[in-house]
């Protein structure tokens, strides 16, 4: 157990807490970690408006950027990670993701940036918890 971690991100503060705790098991056991992103698929079947696709873009900059900080935030602490960028459902992609790279742990944050803050545990993470195929390490 925690040999291949798999941190999913979304900007909130419990998602940058899982890292950290990722982070600590990485230095003490020498775990590989990768942290992923999924970005939501927007649905839409044709997009004819320059000042949308202008968001989608920012989006995904903004995406790429909190990749980046944890790469930074992973360095300071002298641990080397590995980042991806994925699209789709969040939920499905984290599940898909940590069976197909064989992880042994998802290190997740309680609740995200989702539409329904205000529930104990967010939508994401339940799923998480209660689909999985390995252990999974909740962090408020």
């Amino acid at each position: 157990m925690f040999s291949n971690i798999v941190v999913p991100v979304d900007g909130s503060a419990p998602s940058f807490r899982a890292l950290n705790v990722a982070l600590s098991f990485s230095k003490a056991l020498g775990s590989k970690i990768s942290v992923i992103h999924v970005m939501e698929i927007v649905p839409i079947t044709h997009i004819q408006s320059q000042k949308l696709l202008d968001k989608l873009e920012a989006y995904k900059k903004e995406a790429q950027d909190m990749l980046s900080k944890c790469s930074e935030i992973a360095k300071e602490k002298g641990v080397t990670i590995n980042t991806i960028l994925l699209q789709g459902n969040p939920a499905s992609k984290i599940l898909d993701f940590s069976k197909d790279e064989k992880c042994d742990t998802i290190i997740i944050g309680s609740r995200g940036m989702g539409k329904f803050k205000e529930l104990i545990l967010g939508s994401v993470s339940s799923k998480i918890v209660h689909h999985s195929l390995c252990s999974v390490m909740l962090v408020k």
